[in-house]
């Protein structure tokens, strides 16, 4: 199976480090950025800024998901998901 997602307004840092905690490893440090899992591989292809208005922009980060079993694979999509989740103000 290969996704891939447009993930807004959460730093890139921060995708890493929930990439890291659902059990995968950072196998480099560079554009692309890839986090290697059990059955799965999570590349950070690039980052663009993205205008919503003319005086609001964000970040969006966008991650190609490749995995061997889709089975084994949902429960820690899910857990990842779960981590992008923010509540409005």
């Amino acid at each position: 199976m290969d996704q891939t997602l447009e993930i807004r307004g959460i730093p890139v840092t921060h995708l890493v480090t929930y990439l890291v905690e659902c059990g995968g490893s950072v196998q480099s440090d560079s554009w692309p950025i890839s986090v290697l899992g059990d059955c799965w591989q999570a590349d950070l292809l690039r980052e663009e800024t993205v205008t919503i208005t003319s005086r609001f922009h964000v970040n969006a980060v966008f991650v190609r998901f490749r995995c061997d079993d889709e089975e084994r694979f949902a429960p820690i999509m899910k857990r990842f998901r779960t981590k992008l989740l923010r509540v409005g103000g």
